[in-house]
């Protein structure tokens, strides 16, 4: 299974479900589709009308058991991890519907015109370099249902580039016109999984039948590659169900309905901000006072009112947009360090969950706009001088910002295990990338590079 999964990109398991057992798992799924209460629900357009309709982690609330069948199957679980060589990650939970006629347009279906992939540094289902897909069909995916086909190799063009010392570039390939792309159809059937590294071109072909093509969409990535714009957060009820064995699947996670949905707009579960930026010199941005003491930055959470239910739980966009505008210092990428769940502060009710990000500065820290009026100002201060105000209680959460900036420092976690870090980007900056969509000339496109206005430098054609 490994070598061929290496060599090829993709490998599917066969029969790990029963027909019985598919069934159960997709009860629940065609019910919500059938009800109306998905993602993308639209008036007017919603299904069974032909279209692509989706849905993400919500049906695992009312129906957390399903996990049994899906994220935490013994044979899925076990074939990803023996993959990766380590512990996996829930990173995304998708069903799709294609009804009928989805995908057919006015002119003939050109074979590879879908050719995609899905490594994307503006979504938390998409920032990790290390991480595949294990999609489960429904249903037979036959040509005249529509296959998911692959292109073998493919995954090999995309390349991980060296760590700068904090973060990983990466040469993403350019997917090119369809005529240069080669695809093949694994011919799954109903009851197979097949796992795709997440590097791997693929295609969904319209469906051209008359029954509904349906699947359920997993990715996990490993211990070792955390998605640089953050956890994608699930429903406490699927955590609660799974043994604690696997518990180790869905880490983040919330029990007071506010996880990756789409409910009259995006909600991710992300309250808070905070951001450890350090300089050329290995200084962090803090602000405050010598008297009441100091703070990394921190900024209330905010999703992109465009996000879709990939994008959710991706708040760089009000995060950084806030730092320019209090402060006058423009960021084009993050990477995620941590997420503290907790209750909500300063007396409310609920919980309550900060995400940290981290960032370094090509240059020594700048001069900022933050008021100098004794009451707040700024500094950019070295390890040893966080370490001097923490023992003088003088650094808010000090504990905790000197641990996040030893895994920013060292590339660990929070256990100490390396780990490789990539560039994250908000998610409206997605109109700044095109290598993964085909059409292309050959190539790569390099992750990681920014103009002199902090925008993804353009693809060198």
């Amino acid at each position: 299974m490994k070598n061929e999964f290496e060599k090829n990109g993709y490998y599917v398991l066969r029969n790990v479900l029963t027909n019985a057992e598919v069934d159960r798992l997709a009860g629940p799924i065609r019910a919500a589709f059938n009800s109306g209460d998905y993602d993308t629900y639209q008036e007017g357009s919603a299904y069974p009308s032909p279209g692509i309709h989706s849905m993400g982690p919500r049906v695992l609330e009312e129906h957390p058991d399903l996990a049994e069948l899906s994220l935490a199957h013994p044979a899925i679980v076990a074939a990803v991890q023996e993959l990766f060589g380590e512990p996996a990650t829930l990173a995304q939970y998708w069903s799709i519907m294609r009804p009928p006629g989805a995908g057919i347009g006015d002119k003939p279906f050109v074979e590879g015109s879908g050719a995609h992939y899905d490594y994307k540094p503006w979504r938390c289902v998409g920032s990790y370099v290390k991480w595949m897909f294990a999609v489960v069909p429904f249903v037979d995916y036959t040509e005249t249902a529509g296959p998911l086909a692959v292109s073998p190799g493919s995954h090999l063009k995309t390349t991980v580039l060296p760590s700068n010392g904090r973060v990983h570039q990466v040469d993403a390939a350019l997917v090119p016109s369809p005529g240069e792309i080669s695809l093949v159809d694994p011919s799954l059937k109903k009851g197979d999984v097949v796992l795709m590294d997440g590097f791997l071109w693929h295609e969904a072909r319209p469906n051209y039948g008359n029954a509904d093509r349906c699947g359920l969409y997993m990715k996990f990535h490993a211990r070792s590659s955390p998605p640089a714009c953050g956890p994608t957060i699930y429903p406490s009820a699927v955590h609660d169900v799974l043994p604690d064995d696997v518990k180790h699947l869905v880490p983040y996670h919330r029990g007071d309905g506010q996880f990756a949905a789409l409910r009259d707009g995006p909600v991710g579960g992300v309250d808070e901000a905070r951001l450890l930026v350090e300089d050329s010199d290995d200084k962090v941005l803090v602000l405050g006072n010598e008297t009441d003491g100091w703070q990394l930055p921190k900024f209330a959470a905010a999703e992109d009112a465009s996000a879709g239910i990939l994008d959710v739980c991706n708040v760089m966009g009000s995060v950084v947009t806030q730092l320019r505008d209090q402060l006058g210092l423009q960021l084009p990428w993050l990477s995620w360090l941590a997420d503290l769940p907790g209750s909500a502060p300063d007396g409310g009710t609920g919980e309550w969950r900060c995400r940290v990000y981290g960032h370094r500065l090509p240059t020594a820290g700048p001069e900022l706009d933050a008021a100098d009026d004794g009451t707040r100002t700024y500094r950019w201060m070295s390890a040893d001088e966080l370490e001097e105000v923490n023992s003088d209680g003088l650094l808010e959460c000090g504990a905790d910002v000197l641990k996040w900036l030893r895994m920013w420092q060292t590339e660990e976690d929070e256990d100490g295990h390396p780990i490789t870090r990539s560039f994250g980007v908000p998610s409206t900056d997605v109109e700044y990338y095109s290598y993964n969509q085909n059409g292309n000339p050959k190539g790569t496109y390099r992750i990681g590079e920014f103009d002199e206005s902090g925008r993804p430098a353009p693809a060198r054609v």
